[in-house]
């Protein structure tokens, strides 16, 4: 059960159900050469879904069960070692420095099943396809350094009735440091380097056709940098 505030704060009463899923889920994980992978593929059906609701203001108004819906997607990884020795050799027990290149892919497809509302639609709030990368240059003494790309490839929606989305992103970032497992360490992260304006969460509402101008887009930080340093031991 949930009990939220009403239009003249009055305590409202909305019974909830639990929530039940059944879930299937294939993968892989290796290694072969100077290439690591991982890889799932997962559907999940779930009835009574749990999904928070907000007004056009972002307020929150409460829960409500979806009778039926469907989680599916991927998630993946890939690191690629592009280079090893470049400047410094591996000597002995000793490995030189490399060149690497990781990337990960998540899809995110989760609808509506045959709801009497909204049908098929896509669950709102949810980012559908999002991409992270990242070249980065590493030596054994702990110095490191490279840029680094965050992605939502595509628009998503923003509210159950799928008529309003948010715009897809791709966010340019680049870091550096030296760290050690015992010692001393500092990083410097500098975060969307060309300053881009996005969204960096929304509050989901039912329709956005019925709540004209909603406050509903939380924006992302723009250019930014961040340091630190630590010691360990």
């Amino acid at each position: 059960m949930e009990f939220s505030e009403g239009p003249d704060s009055s305590a409202v009463y909305t019974p909830l159900q639990p929530q039940h899923a059944w879930i299937i889920e294939i993968g892989t994980r290796g290694e072969y050469s100077r290439i690591q992978w991982e890889l799932s593929l997962y559907r999940a059906w779930l009835r009574d879904e749990l999904l928070e609701l907000n007004n056009a203001l972002g307020g929150d108004i409460g829960a409500t069960n979806v009778r039926h819906s469907i989680h599916q997607g991927i998630e993946a990884s890939l690191e690629l070692e592009l280079l090893q020795g470049i400047l410094i050799r591996k000597q002995g027990n000793r490995a030189g420095d490399r060149l690497s290149f990781d990337q990960t892919y998540t899809l995110n497809d989760f609808h509506f099943d045959d709801d009497p509302v909204y049908s098929n639609n896509r669950i709102a709030g949810i980012p559908i396809h999002v991409y992270e990368a990242q070249l980065l240059y590493e030596t054994p003494i702990g110095f490191y350094a490279g840029p680094n790309l965050q992605c939502s490839l595509s628009r998503y929606p923003v509210d159950q009735a799928n008529t309003l989305f948010t715009d897809s992103y791709a966010l340019l970032g680049f870091r550096a440091g030296f760290r050690r497992t015992n010692g001393f360490s500092v990083f410097l992260d500098c975060k969307n380097l060309t300053n881009q304006r996005y969204a960096s969460s929304i509050d989901v509402i039912a329709d956005a056709r019925t709540e004209p101008n909603p406050e509903i887009f939380h924006p992302g930080d723009g250019r930014s940098f961040y340091g630190g340093v630590s010691w360990s031991w």
